[in-house]
């Protein structure tokens, strides 16, 4: 799953992140809110349910990313 984060980050910013730890600040590397909203679609496919930008803007970082889109995964469709 991280790489499939990763593919989509690199793919929405135009960048390779290949190396990047799981823990940096996606802000410290050039994410910025139109690649968040960007990004919402991709990864509520691979959570199985719809996120929305507070959900990859409260913890940018691909390790918190990866631990949202597994608990959403494991838990079913987010409640309305």
């Amino acid at each position: 799953m991280m790489e499939q984060i990763r593919g989509e980050l690199s793919r929405v910013l135009d960048k390779e992140f290949g190396d990047l730890a799981a823990d940096t600040n996606l802000m410290e590397v050039g994410l910025h809110s139109l690649a968040i909203m960007r990004l919402v679609s991709a990864l509520s496919q691979i959570a199985g349910t719809q996120l929305d930008y507070a959900d990859l803007a409260r913890e940018p970082s691909l390790g918190a990313w990866q631990a949202l889109l597994c608990r959403l995964r494991n838990s079913g469709p987010k409640e309305a």
